[in-house]
């Protein structure tokens, strides 16, 4: 089977046993469905179906010096219960125990914003929520993570982890709580945001993956207008016109 890629900027787009990908940082994110990952900290299960999307330090407010000081990527994908999110975070001053519950997001978290029917209305609604997930789940319970946030967060899961250059984590967010019936094709609002605190006080850096509010300023947290999108696509696999060999998503990108 012909496999046409076209490559424009920063976007690239695959059309892959009849699929058409559309990813673009800060813009689109295609999340491979159906796949189930493991919720242990590891990603080695993550590198083959899917792509990292980079937030670099420069990507936000009151920015911090470099990507090692604050940085992140993220990687998504989907079964018909969960969208499952993997965050690595780059750190080098790890802060915890502050703050905690509604304002866990003065110390080092992340947010995951999601607008289950993408109305992009300028408020949230029933199927819009914040997901706020700090560093102070480091050893906790994966089943019952502390979080913050507004939105419908009722089953969420997430292991989180300490790494060599910050931490790391796996959250999985059923689908349900949003309205989403995962399907090949189906997009929603979606969004990361990064808050790090360095000295202990309240959060000194945050940034955002989406395009649109980076370029109208920080305001995930109260308007759905401010999401990127994701979009739910086919577990990208290539079949060779020889031998038909199988090729991963990752080793299309190498």
């Amino acid at each position: 089977m012909r496999i046409l890629v076209l490559l424009l900027n920063v976007s690239f787009m695959f059309l892959i046993a009849g699929t058409l990908l559309a990813d673009k940082p800060g813009v689109m994110y295609d999340a491979p469905f159906p796949v189930t990952p493991k919720l242990d900290g590891n990603f080695n299960d993550w590198s083959a179906k899917t792509v990292w999307h980079k937030v670099t330090s420069k990507m936000g407010w009151s920015n911090p010096t470099n990507d090692a000081d604050g940085s992140l990527e993220f990687a998504c994908v989907a079964d018909l219960t969960y969208l499952y999110v993997a965050i690595k975070i780059w750190d080098d001053l790890k802060v915890v125990g502050e703050n905690t519950g509604g304002d866990v997001w003065q110390d080092d978290s992340v947010e995951i914003y999601i607008d289950g029917g993408n109305e992009k209305a300028g408020a949230y609604d029933a199927n819009d929520a914040q997901i706020t997930i700090g560093r102070d789940n480091v050893g906790g319970d994966v089943n019952n993570p502390k979080m913050g946030g507004s939105g419908p967060r009722t089953g969420i899961k997430a292991a989180v982890v300490d790494t060599a250059t910050g931490w790391a984590l796996e959250a999985a967010i059923p689908l349900a709580n949003h309205g989403i019936k995962a399907a090949v094709g189906k997009v929603i609002g979606f969004n990361i945001q990064l808050n790090d605190d360095d000295d202990k006080g309240g959060r000194d850096h945050k940034l955002a993956w989406s395009s649109v509010e980076l370029a109208a300023g920080e305001g995930s947290w109260n308007n759905p207008k401010m999401f990127a999108e994701l979009q739910f696509v086919a577990a990208p696999t290539a079949v060779s016109s020889t031998g038909k060999l199988i090729k991963t998503w990752a080793s299309l990108k190498q």
